[in-house]
């Protein structure tokens, strides 16, 4: 969770610092607080004016976070029988060059606590309490994002708002 706290100052600076280069991957690094608990490392992210945006560790960590600039996402709760849930369905999909769509998915995002439901993210608990599927999914993802061609498109509800709508070209250094 104090991961998390040190992210979120990364993806506040990554947002801000979009508004000068909208459409391009940013890579950034974030040094370890051992205060604070923060571990850091590096954090790609793809930062969208007046939406948000996506963020990596990197193309071997099968996770993501997705930060709404501005809106809430519609955030839902319930039980299960591992305890409370709150987050968000999601939908994938995956294009071609063409714009053709070549795959397509949901997926159950997290809420982020204690950020505004603003930020949601993949769960990671660890394979048995992870959603069924997810890092098969995430791994289809990042392979879109280390193709040279198409574009990965992930549109999630916002509490009464247009949807969030992000498209993300591949990851090119």
């Amino acid at each position: 969770m104090k991961r998390i706290v040190s992210i979120t100052i990364a993806l506040m600076m990554a947002i801000a610092m979009s508004a000068q280069v909208e459409g391009k991957w940013l890579k950034q690094e974030s040094e370890a607080d051992e205060l604070k608990g923060s571990m850091g490392g590096t954090y790609y992210t793809y930062a969208v004016p007046g939406i948000g945006a996506f963020v990596i560790f990197g193309f071997d960590t099968y996770q993501y976070f997705l930060l709404s600039e501005k809106k809430q996402f519609n955030i839902d709760a319930g039980y299960s029988r591992y305890g409370a849930y709150a987050g968000i369905s999601v939908l994938v999909g995956i294009y071609d060059e063409n714009d053709k769509l070549t795959d397509k998915f949901t997926m159950w995002l997290d809420r982020v606590d204690n950020k505004g439901n603003m930020i949601v993210r993949t769960r990671n608990a660890g394979g048995m309490m992870n959603p069924v599927g997810q890092k098969g999914k995430v791994k289809k993802i990042f392979k879109a994002l280390q193709s040279d061609t198409g574009y990965v498109r992930i549109v999630a509800q916002l509490f009464q708002s247009a949807d969030f709508d992000i498209k993300i070209p591949p990851y090119k250094e």
